[in-house]
C-alpha cells in the first residue's frame, strides 16, 4: 500500500487546506447524514483513550458536525471544538447548542499553552498537510500529564466503506482529485507503523495503539452510492471529476463489489480503524 511521505511545499499545503475546507463546507449536511454514522463508532474508544470525563477541559480537533464533542459534554466535560471548515462549524453549532465551536486550523490553534486536560481528533490526521506540526500544536495546548487520542482508518482492505469506492475507481483508472497535491496521501496513517512513528516521535509518553472493527449497515447500493458522493470528500471528488460514462462504470464496479456484503438487513460493510493515544 502506497502511503506517501513526500513533504509538501507551503503552496501545496495551502492547496490541500483549501480543498479540505471547500469540500467539507459543501458536503457538511451530506457528511452528517451518511458518513458521521461510520465515524461515530470511534467516539467511545477516543474518549476513553483521552481520559475524558466529568470536569475535564476537553478540546476536540477536526470536530466535523460535533458528535464527539456532544458526547464529551454529556459525560460532564467542558468542551471546546474546532474545525477548518466554517460549514461544519455552522452545522455543529445548530445541532449541539451550548458548545464552544470555533473555526480554526490545527497547526495554529487559538488557545494558550496548557489550556486543556484532554484532546481528541476523530479521523483528521490524513487530512492535515503537516501531521507532525499538527500533533506538536495539539500537545502545546495540553497541560503536563494531559492526554491526546487520535483515530485513523485501517487499511482499505479492512475499511470497506471508503475501500469499495477506492477499488471501484481504481478499476477504471480514475485517479485522485486533481486539486490534491501529488505529495499528499490520505493512506499514510493506515499503516500502523506510520501512526506509531508519528506518536513516538512527538515525545508522548505511554503511547498505545488499539485496533477496532465493526460493521456498518447500509440499506442498499443506491444508498451507498448517494451517501458516498455526498459524504466522502476524497472519493466523491475523484468520481465527480470523471465524465458521465466513466461515473456509470465506477458505479457498476461498486455495486458488483458491494454485493459481497449483502444480507437480509442490507449491506453489512466491514469498518476498521485504530486509536493512537499518549500522555504529555
Amino acid at each position: 500500500m502506497a502511503t506517501g511521505r513526500t513533504a509538501l511545499t507551503p503552496d501545496e499545503a495551502e492547496r490541500l487546506r483549501t480543498f479540505e475546507r471547500q469540500r467539507h463546507d459543501a458536503m457538511a449536511e451530506g457528511y452528517h447524514g451518511f458518513f458521521a454514522n461510520v465515524t461515530k463508532l470511534a467516539i467511545a474508544p477516543l474518549l476513553a483513550a483521552a481520559g475524558v470525563g466529568a470536569g475535564s477541559r476537553h478540546l476536540d480537533v477536526a470536530t466535523g458536525p460535533g458528535l464527539l464533542a456532544a458526547e464529551a459534554r454529556r459525560r460532564g466535560a467542558t468542551v471546546t471544538a474546532v474545525d477548518l471548515s466554517p460549514g461544519m462549524i455552522e452545522l455543529a453549532g445548530k445541532l449541539h447548542a451550548g458548545i464552544d465551536f470555533q473555526v480554526a486550523e490545527v497547526e495554529h490553534l487559538p488557545f494558550s499553552d496548557g489550556s486543556f486536560d484532554a484532546l481528541t481528533c476523530s479521523f483528521g490526521l490524513g487530512h492535515f498537510p503537516y501531521p507532525e506540526a499538527a500533533l506538536a500544536e495539539c500537545m502545546r495546548t495540553l497541560r503536563p500529564g494531559g492526554r491526546v487520542a487520535f483515530s485513523w482508518w485501517a487499511e482499505p482492505s479492512r475499511q470497506r466503506v471508503q475501500g469499495l469506492f477506492r477499488d471501484a475507481a481504481a478499476e477504471v483508472g480514475a485517479g485522485p482529485p486533481p486539486e490534491l497535491p501529488k505529495g499528499h496521501s490520505s493512506l499514510r496513517f493506515c499503516d500502523v507503523s506510520e501512526l506509531r512513528r508519528l506518536l513516538d516521535g512527538s515525545g508522548l509518553a505511554d503511547v498505545a495503539i488499539s485496533d477496532h472493527a465493526a460493521t456498518h449497515c447500509v440499506k442498499d447500493t443506491d444508498t451507498l452510492w448517494e451517501g458516498g458522493l455526498g459524504g466522502l470528500a476524497l472519493s466523491a471528488s475523484a468520481i465527480r471529476h470523471q465524465d458521465v460514462a466513466t461515473q456509470a462504470v465506477i458505479r457498476a464496479a461498486l455495486e458488483r463489489r458491494a454485493a459481497a456484503y449483502r444480507t437480509e438487513r442490507g449491506l453489512e460493510i466491514p469498518v476498521a480503524f485504530r486509536v493512537g493515544a499518549g500522555r504529555k
